[in-house]
């Protein structure tokens, strides 16, 4: 996988090939981010806010995000040998002044030290677990006000 666009274009980001993974594709993370900076005014707001990707995997979005200038992002992932690769993945794009990682479940977290502008939901599919994630979010009061939930479901999901 790579980085597609920013300070980060075309840098690779290693993933785990023995454990089941969706990185989210480089098409999508282009029509996200395409979305962000032409109509919700990415560039406005990029460089003071924070981020949050609950249920990491590879961090590929997040690095995305701060390759385009984000300030900073959170990532939760409760798998170790994912967490340790994405911990690899800072080291190599050398972004450890702009990411808190939390090796956790997400919903047995208590607080949280930011309030985010962007919050990206990717849990497991068939797991039902996105809509209790943005009820989870909603009882955290992660939110900033104004802020973007972005989600990545399954086909057919029913929010």
């Amino acid at each position: 996988m790579i980085v597609t666009a920013g300070s980060l274009k075309l840098k690779k980001v290693k993933s785990i090939k023995n454990i089941i993974l969706r990185p989210t594709s480089s098409k999508i993370r282009q029509a996200i981010f395409n979305i962000l900076i032409h109509k919700l005014e990415f560039n406005k707001w990029k460089n003071k806010n924070y981020m949050l990707d609950a249920f990491a995997g590879t961090g590929i979005v997040s690095f995305e995000a701060l390759s385009r200038g984000l300030f900073h992002c959170t990532l939760i992932e409760k798998n170790i040998k994912v967490y340790n690769t994405i911990l690899d993945n800072i080291k190599s794009l050398n972004v450890y002044n702009s990411t808190h990682v939390i090796n956790q479940n997400f919903f047995n977290l208590k607080k949280l030290s930011y309030k985010y502008k962007l919050i990206f939901l990717d849990p497991p599919y068939n797991e039902g677990l996105l809509n209790p994630a943005i009820e989870f979010i909603c009882d955290l009061k992660l939110l900033k006000k104004n802020s973007f939930l972005v989600c990545e479901t399954e086909k057919n999901f029913q929010l």
